[in-house]
């Protein structure tokens, strides 16, 4: 329960802060007293919206809280002890959210947040026993460190970054249109993400097992769709066409070595898109994750999730056609290094050692945590 709460506390002070954009300032009074006297000038429904989805944001604080403080102490302990986080924490999210460009402060954001934790303790006091039931059983695996699971977060972060919503109808609208154009399809596409989601079935079943990923993988293709609704975030009609295709596949998922084969396919033919040369070689930067350092912190994430997913993904489903782990490191790291070595004389690529070093790094840690569960069973 308590790294539970301690993920709930993550995911609030990265979704209150976000885009991150700290400045200085001077302010005209101590931050306490601009929040405490800051309260919206209307009540519409722009400010109801917020004060639900702060009283929904904090209603898990409260109830993990509750349950995870109530291990050892009493009830009403417990209880007061869950409150006051609430309001430490967002009294405190408060006053940052001053010198944070993009938000504003308020004192009613604090009074709906604990208001949301006040029914989240509430909630967990009345269901104490049947939540713990419920939720401990249900979280053992996800904080069971293991290879396919480590591949599905980065999956999983690569889908959902930045992890923050836009419910813009305008934005909405012109994510549609780009959907429905023709720019939106292409052959190559469609085979990246018809072989990453074939990646992901094979993940879920070495974890849940062949039923169950075949009752996940639809609610995991609505991760696509998704994407619409998340700031800076989009989908193209091609991950659609894949994702499905891959839904259909899962019911007979084709052996580990073709698989394995189709995703090392899909990435050579990735790396070498859009397959013509240029007269003029492009320097080769040595410089491991420059690129992801020289961009946005925001792009260079997304990118860094995508890339430990597919180069990760691409080593353990060699070892899981048969290959030892040298061989399947060896493989895809040799395999990333000429795909690099050949995007010198591609336009518009960038070659550099980033790629085949991220892919021996996966590889290191996907053998440590094998080894570490082997070790613990």
């Amino acid at each position: 329960m308590f790294r539970i709460l301690l993920i709930v506390i993550a995911l609030i002070l990265y979704g209150s802060l976000f885009p991150w954009d700290f400045h200085a300032r001077e302010l005209a009074a101590n931050p306490l007293w601009l929040v405490l006297h800051s309260w919206p000038a209307v009540f519409d429904r722009f400010t109801a919206r917020d004060i639900a989805i702060n009283i929904v944001l904090y209603a898990p604080l409260g109830m993990f809280g509750f349950l995870a403080f109530s291990q050892r102490r009493s009830r009403w302990v417990s209880g007061a002890a869950a409150l006051l986080l609430a309001l430490a924490l967002s009294g405190s999210i408060e006053m940052l959210q001053l010198f944070d460009r993009g938000r504003d402060s308020s004192g009613m954001d604090v009074v709906s947040n604990v208001t949301g934790a006040a029914l989240g303790i509430a909630l967990a006091g009345l269901y104490r026993e049947t939540l713990r039931r419920a939720i401990a059983p249900r979280t053992e695996k996800i904080f069971h460190p293991s290879g396919a699971l480590l591949l599905l977060y980065c999956w999983f972060g690569y889908q959902l970054f930045p992890l923050f919503p836009a419910f813009s109808r305008t934005s909405l609208a012109q994510k549609l249109t780009a959907l429905s154009s023709a720019a939106s399809f292409s052959a190559l596409s469609t085979l990246v993400s018809f072989a990453q989601w074939m990646a992901v079935a094979k993940l879920v079943e070495a974890i849940a097992g062949t039923r169950r990923m075949r009752a996940f993988m639809p609610f995991l293709l609505m991760l696509v769709p998704l994407r619409l609704l998340i700031a800076g975030r989009t989908c193209t009609g091609s991950e659609l066409i894949g994702a499905a295709a891959a839904f259909l596949l899962c019911f007979r998922l084709p052996h580990a070595s073709v698989a394995a084969g189709l995703f090392l396919t899909m990435l050579a033919l990735r790396g070498l898109s859009p397959f013509h040369c240029q007269r003029n070689a492009v320097a080769f930067s040595w410089v491991p994750f420059q690129a992801f350092f020289d961009s946005n912190w925001m792009a260079g994430l997304q990118i860094f999730f995508e890339k430990s997913f597919c180069y990760g993904a691409a080593v353990w489903l060699v070892r899981d056609a048969g290959a030892r782990w040298v061989a399947a490191t060896a493989g895809v790291s040799l395999l990333l290094a000429a795909i690099e070595a050949a995007q010198i004389y591609l336009p518009g690529r960038t070659p550099e050692i980033t790629d085949p070093v991220l892919a021996a790094t996966m590889a290191l840690i996907l053998w440590l945590l094998e080894k570490g569960v082997g070790s613990r069973e």
